[in-house]
């Protein structure tokens, strides 16, 4: 997937997520999922495409791992 080449609920879905996170400060996957109502592994492709971008930063591994607005 280009991220640079977004649909429209792409873009929706990424803001959402940067909202969410930025509101709690770190949260889980799992918290984010059910809060903007996208299925688990549609919210973790999201997490780490924000994450490779630099605009997130993770703590902790696998299922004990949450996100942050990056620094």
């Amino acid at each position: 997937m280009k991220y640079g080449n977004q649909s429209t609920e792409s873009k929706k879905n990424r803001r959402q997520i940067i909202d969410f996170i930025a509101d709690s400060r770190i949260s889980d996957s799992k918290s984010i999922s059910k809060a903007i109502g996208l299925k688990p592994s549609k919210t973790r492709d999201y997490l780490k495409q924000l994450v490779d971008e630099g605009i997130l930063e993770t703590e902790g591994e696998y299922k004990n791992r949450k996100y942050r607005i990056k620094k």
